[in-house]
Parts: C-alpha cells; sequence; structure tokens
C-alpha cells in the first residue's frame, strides 16, 4: 500500500509542475508582449524535457526459470517503453516511463521445492510430460529519479568523458498491472493464472496489480543536437511472487525481470529559431 501511495504522491507532483508551467505560459501569452517573446518563453518553460523510446529484450528471474533454449518455448519475450524526463541539473532528473510488454519462463526439474500444483492437474505421474511454463503480459507506469555518473567516473579515472556521452544510473516506483498464465510444459493444460478465469485460458475481465520496485542504468550518446542513442538496463522487482502464477516453499522469493533495451531520446531545444 504504500508503494502505492509513493507512487501517488510523486505522479501527482510532476502533474503539478506541467500545470504551473501551462499557467506561466498563459499568462504570458495574456500579457502585452510580441510574438516571438511568448513562444521564446514557452520554449524556455519546456526546456530540460526530453522524450524516449526503447525496445528490447525481457528475461525473467523466479521460481519457474531455466533458461532452457533448447525448447521451443523461449523464455526470452520483448517488450517496449516510452519515457518523459525533466532535467533537474547536471546531474539530477525525474522521469516517468511507461512499459508493455511480456516477460515468460519454464522448468522441468523442482528438486528440493514444493510444487505449487493447486488442482493436482497437470504435474502428477498421471500426466505424460513432467513441468510447466507461464506468459505473462503486463502493463507498467515508473516514476524513476536519474543520476548522471560521469563528473564522479571523471575523477575515478581521471579523464574527461565526451560531452556526448553520458553514463546513469535510475532507481524509482512502479506499478504493474499484469496477466499470468501458467500451463503444463509439454500438453499445455492449464495449472494457474491470475487475471484468467480459473480452470481456463480466458482473460477474466479484471487483471492483477503488483508495486514494483525499480533500478538500472544506462547510456545516453548524443549523435546530432537533441537526439540521442540509448543503452537501457533495468530491473524490476515484485513486491510479491506472483508474476509466475506460482508461489513455493524453498523457491526464489519474490519474483523480478529486467529489460535490456535500445532505443532514441530527444531533448526539447533550447531556443526557437524566429525572425523579428
Amino acid at each position: 500500500m504504500k508503494f502505492h501511495l509513493i507512487i501517488i504522491v510523486l505522479t501527482f507532483s510532476c502533474n503539478l509542475v506541467f500545470a504551473q508551467e501551462k499557467a506561466v505560459y498563459n499568462a504570458v501569452k495574456n500579457s502585452n508582449v510580441n510574438d516571438t517573446e511568448i513562444r521564446s518563453t514557452a520554449n524556455s518553460l519546456w526546456s530540460g524535457y526530453s522524450i524516449g523510446i526503447n525496445y528490447g529484450i525481457t528475461q525473467f528471474d523466479g521460481d519457474i526459470r531455466q533458461y532452457d533454449y533448447t525448447s521451443s518455448f523461449k523464455e526470452s519475450r520483448s517488450a517496449y517503453s516510452f519515457s518523459l524526463e525533466k532535467k533537474i541539473n547536471d546531474k539530477i532528473s525525474i522521469s516517468i516511463e511507461n512499459v508493455s510488454g511480456e516477460f515468460a519462463g519454464l522448468r522441468k526439474s523442482y528438486v528440493g521445492y514444493e510444487i505449487f500444483d493447486p488442482y493436482s492437474l497437470t504435474l502428477g505421474s498421471e500426466i505424460p510430460g513432467y513441468g510447466d511454463k507461464f506468459v505473462t503480459s503486463f502493463n507498467e507506469t515508473d516514476v524513476l529519479l536519474n543520476y548522471n555518473l560521469n563528473s564522479s567516473i571523471s575523477k575515478l579515472i581521471k579523464k574527461e568523458i565526451s560531452e556526448n556521452l553520458s553514463i546513469i544510473v535510475k532507481i524509482g516506483f512502479g506499478y504493474n498491472v499484469f496477466r499470468s498464465l501458467r500451463t503444463n510444459l509439454y500438453t499445455d493444460d492449464y495449472i494457474y493464472s491470475y487475471g484468467y478465469d480459473d480452470l481456463t485460458k480466458n482473460e477474466s475481465k479484471e487483471a492483477v496489480s503488483e508495486s514494483v520496485i525499480v533500478y538500472g542504468a544506462k547510456i545516453k550518446y548524443e549523435i546530432q543536437d537533441g537526439l540521442s542513442l540509448l543503452v537501457d538496463w533495468t530491473v524490476r522487482n515484485s513486491m510479491s511472487d506472483k508474476w509466475d502464477s506460482s508461489i513455493m516453499d524453498g523457491g526464489h522469493g519474490n519474483d523480478r525481470f529486467s529489460l535490456f533495451s535500445f532505443g532514441l531520446a530527444y531533448e526539447i531545444p533550447e531556443k526557437y529559431n524566429t525572425k523579428d
């Protein structure tokens, strides 16, 4: 509950900043100034903002995980993200990020685990082929604090880092809405789910929500004015063990997944090129 409250507070704060900037812009617009001054003022309000888009590969880490790339069922899945970032100073920025996609896992061996098979349907000896798999689809919104490490790294290596290159770490909180379906690895029979009707593979009306802790790092390289390439690695830790539709004693603990992605970011320019 406290993580939900933090997300709400941070999101409200960002919305308040946007609202204040809009109010200032409207006040300037209604004052007795020329069009060039209005547009220059409006632009300065949005200076320091950037938008980004990324696409990459997810990898789950939890109870149902084998990293078995020989199977026709692949654990690596894809996801994409959109972000809006506000630069506070040379080192710190705040961003809101929305991420959508899938992650998945499989497992053939459960030595030392108490298997979570609530309906005793598909993991018993009466079913040919032992093992299970899951697929989770999700949509998540994160609020992140970003810190630029360039100056710290420069002091450490005693060499200036290129102005075009930024090395950034990030941490924050998120709100994840998901549906997870767990089935037999070989027969595809239903075992358990969240966001699906019991004993079927049909989506229910209500998805399941979960608070997450987010941390990671990214590299930004400016290829031309305002446009940068992004390489991003982010880990999302769930506050429960539900993402794989499996809660196992002696298992992995709370679930998490990582997203390794590439993308582009565009920073809103600080000046308009206008003529008097």
